[in-house]
């Protein structure tokens, strides 16, 4: 969805008070300034990366069914601590979704909240760890202005959920504004102080017009409920379990965090009946209703738009590649090679629910003519449109990591990243950690005018301090020197044949990518990974080593079930680790 920015009426000193509440709000900043910053291109956001001695940048960017039925969730016999509670903010994309499914897509077209800041590689994280600058807050003003034109210009999204509002409504029309709306913005019942608390800024916006428009006051009202902590913070605080010895979330916490983590935004005023009924307090519960969420079409798109995060999908357009070097690519091939990648994702997850590991061993892949040609595969005929094809046997290619996505993503300007695309897989595949470099280490390569990039960087292996770190990482990236920067074959580096086999300890031997990628499907880590991941990108927190024993227990269920990630989604929302917090952070 394009956004737009709409020109910001005078507003009154009244409309901002409640945002003085944000900055105390926002002091949940990590006092260590600890974590990575990430960037993508295009995106606002910003990332610092170890250097990658090929010339790049070498980090992963520029970016059983645990049910333990009472009516809380009993004890904990997986031995888990769960994720702190606390507080986070909306990200950008939930603040957009839940303004269109609480007041229609005009009202989401108008809305410009401020960009992310991922740490971690995620949007979420930095949306629970960063207070908001002074700037953000008036941001979020002219955001919530600009929505509350565009619901006055089309009233009818509105009207449907409170039918009062009208040019000639009175003033108890404020308050079933307030009780109304407020409670699917806030996500919970107002108390009455709230209510009246929010009705008097639509009744003073009233006076303040000129011809005392009931529809001037309204505006005021609902820039007042957008701009309030309540609105822009998820609170996940709980109430004590004596059964777990943790906390549960209430029923709307619990409704707000599912919804948020299965469809994209606000929960529905259905789901808030629910929760504020009992219909959320045991895990079979949990389990029923988020069985009918993921079959809801909006889950296809939060999950598109946790892949498009995870996977680096959404700043293909504006990868940085040398013109010169790399003339056919543009920021068109960037957004086909994103579409190749979804509808790879889409194939496996929705339309066949398979193994989710096919995405790092499937022998197919999804192309148009411009894609086919990039590759060297035979061109489907089929023009813009994307068919599904086999790799061809010569290709070597199998997954997402033989896909254009990955393959420029995790690449520099000018040439490969063999220790970047290693890093990628490691970090974000496996989860596993890897250690920064010795800031003694000399990052540069070797003289070598004859030498491929791979023996430059295996000779830079050898020098002192670098075999730690890079010898995890570059035997990985060496499986892809058979594609080129943006994905393209290539079977010669400087006059040699390309060599792809390579080995690590705890991972396995190949001989090319199409192995690699056997070899990662069949790793169990894999899907643990997806696991930690889905929980920074939808959570904004990552697993402490106290709650692994609960991601791993989570993982015994994704592989009992074929490693459905449709069945993934509904077991994380009723498991234990998902419902249950620790003391707020």
């Amino acid at each position: 969805m394009k956004l737009r920015t709409r020109n910001l009426s005078t507003s009154r000193p009244l409309v901002t008070l409640g945002l003085l509440a944000l900055v105390a709000a926002g002091c949940n900043e990590d006092p260590s300034g600890a974590g990575e910053t990430d960037t993508e291109s295009g995106t606002g956001n910003s990332e610092t990366m170890p250097t990658d001695p090929s010339g790049t940048m070498s980090g992963t960017d520029s970016d059983t069914d645990g049910d333990t039925d009472s009516d809380t969730d009993g004890p904990n016999p997986e031995g888990f601590v769960p994720l702190p509670g606390g507080m986070r903010k909306l990200t950008s994309r939930e603040y957009t979704a839940s303004i269109d499914v609480m007041l229609g897509d005009a009202a989401a077209a108008a809305a410009n909240p401020p960009a992310d800041i991922a740490q971690e590689g995620f949007d979420a994280v930095g949306a629970s760890i960063l207070a908001l600058p002074a700037d953000t807050i008036e941001l979020y003003e002219r955001s919530a202005a600009a929505v509350a034109d565009a619901v006055l210009e089309s009233p009818a999204e509105l009207q449907a959920l409170v039918p009062c509002v009208s040019e000639n409504a009175n003033a108890a029309c404020y308050r079933e504004v307030a009780t109304t709306l407020g409670r699917f913005a806030y996500r919970r019942s107002l108390a009455a102080d709230e209510i009246e608390s929010i009705a008097a800024v639509g009744a003073a916006g009233q006076q303040w017009a000129d011809d005392g428009a009931f529809m001037t006051g309204l505006r005021y009202e609902l820039m007042a409920i957008l701009q309030a902590p309540s609105f822009l913070y998820i609170q996940e605080v709980g109430e004590a379990d004596d059964g777990s010895g943790y906390r549960h979330l209430t029923g709307v916490e619990l409704a707000s965090r599912m919804s948020f983590f299965l469809t994209g935004h606000t929960p529905t005023l259905e789901l808030l009946d629910a929760a504020e009924s009992g219909q959320l307090d045991t895990a079979e519960q949990v389990r029923a209703q988020a069985v009918q969420m993921v079959a809801n079409p909006e889950a296809r798109t939060a999950l598109e738009g946790f892949f498009s995060e995870a996977l680096r999908l959404r700043s293909l357009a504006d990868a940085p590649k040398n013109a010169e070097v790399f003339p056919e690519f543009s920021p068109e091939l960037g957004e086909m090679m994103k579409d190749e990648t979804l509808l790879l994702l889409y194939d496996v997850v929705w339309d066949r629910d398979a193994d989710f590991r096919e995405i790092f061993n499937a022998r197919h892949t999804y192309v148009n003519d411009a894609l086919a040609e990039l590759y060297g595969i035979p061109s489907p005929g089929t023009g813009e449109l994307f068919a599904r094809v086999d790799w061809p046997d010569d290709q070597l290619r199998a997954g997402y990591t033989s896909q254009g996505s990955f393959l420029t993503w995790q690449s520099g300007p000018l040439r490969n990243s063999p220790t970047k695309r290693g890093l990628y897989i490691q970090e974000r595949i496996l989860c596993s950690d890897i250690p920064p470099p010795d800031p003694s280490v000399d990052l540069e390569l070797p003289d070598g005018e004859d030498l491929t990039l791979k023996e430059l960087l295996e000779m830079h292996l050898d020098q002192p301090g670098c075999a730690s770190c890079h010898g995890l990482t570059d035997p990985l990236g060496f499986a892809f020197e058979r594609y080129s920067a943006i994905g393209a074959l290539r079977l010669m580096d400087n006059g040699k044949p390309v060599e792809t086999d390579g080995e690590v300890a705890g991972i396995g031997m190949w001989n090319d990518a199409r192995e690699l990628g056997d070899v990662l499907a069949a790793d169990p880590r894999t899907g643990d990974c997806l696991i930690e991941n889905l929980m920074r990108g939808s959570l904004g927190q990552s697993p402490s080593e106290e709650s692994l024993p609960g991601v791993e227990d989570l993982g015994l269920t994704f592989a009992d079930t074929g490693y459905s990630v449709q069945s993934l989604l509904v077991e994380m929302a009723a498991h234990p680790l998902f419902r249950l917090v620790d003391e707020p952070k």
